[in-house]
């Protein structure tokens, strides 16, 4: 039964998980699975951070070991077809988004344009094969953006979404860069909100809210800046000392694995 420490342990994983901090969401879920590790918040988390982390295997491994424990579900079909999907597994894939998409609970969904985008793609052997190439884009993406060629590495992120129309950590990513990096919130929040409509990830939700809060700041700054041109008639006047800005800095947005 939970209890204020596993509670807590539970509360800042997921936090991390939101805010893309895959490796401390994994540290946190690991302090809760000593405690319980049988539970489905475990294994269900444990599934889903390891696959953002890019250990399929790992995830898959908990994954099943969930859908032994308390059986086939909507979330649990979705789950293992990602992670098929991912690992190009395309029968299975489409066999898990087609168990998926028959459970009652599919129809009201968050990730259901997802789901039946992914079907139709497994269905598409042409389309299946462009998919392996978006995730070759999207790891050159991510080579460019450590290198630091960052429009280099926004246009291998498009083009692997391109690629592939579910691909949306690569849109996650490209805003990412975009709203950080690259001085375009306008551009950023474009890409985020391809992505939200997918995923409906909270980590994208919330970089979507930080690239709305930068253009409301670029507002905000224009309009003063017209403002004091106006009061000053275009006449010359005296420098004096700038205060703090009226608006606070914007907070970082988040990437997201594949």
């Amino acid at each position: 039964m939970p209890n204020i420490v596993t509670s807590f342990f539970e509360r800042m994983g997921l936090n991390a998980y939101v805010q893309g901090d895959y490796a401390k969401a994994e540290a946190w879920f690991r302090k809760l699975e000593s405690r319980e590790p049988d539970s489905l918040r475990v294994l269900r988390n444990l599934g889903v951070i390891l696959l953002a982390r890019g250990d399929a295997e790992g995830a898959e491994s908990y994954l099943l070991r969930e859908e032994a424990a308390y059986g086939p579900s909507f979330h649990r079909h979705a789950a293992l077809a990602d992670l098929a999907y991912a690992r190009g597994r395309r029968d299975e894939a489409a066999r898990r988004y087609s168990a998926a998409l028959a459970e009652p609970e599919a129809r009201s969904a968050p990730t259901l344009a997802l789901i039946e985008a992914r079907a139709g793609i497994c269905r598409d052997e042409k389309a299946f094969s462009r998919s392996r190439d978006s995730l070759s884009r999207f790891a050159e993406g991510e080579e460019a953006r450590g290198s630091g060629d960052l429009a280099r590495a926004v246009a291998l992120f498009d083009e692997a979404a391109a690629l592939d129309p579910t691909a949306w950590p690569a849109l996650n990513n490209a805003g990412t860069l975009l709203l950080n990096d690259l001085g375009d919130p306008e551009g950023a929040k474009a890409h985020f909100e391809r992505a939200l409509a997918l995923s409906r990830a909270p980590q994208v939700a919330r970089n979507l809210e930080l690239a709305e809060g930068a253009l409301e700041r670029e507002r905000y700054r224009s309009l003063k800046a017209a403002a004091e041109k106006a009061g000053k008639g275009g006449k010359p006047g005296k420098a004096g000392k700038r205060g703090p800005a009226a608006d606070g800095g914007p907070g970082k947005a988040g990437g997201a694995g594949r």
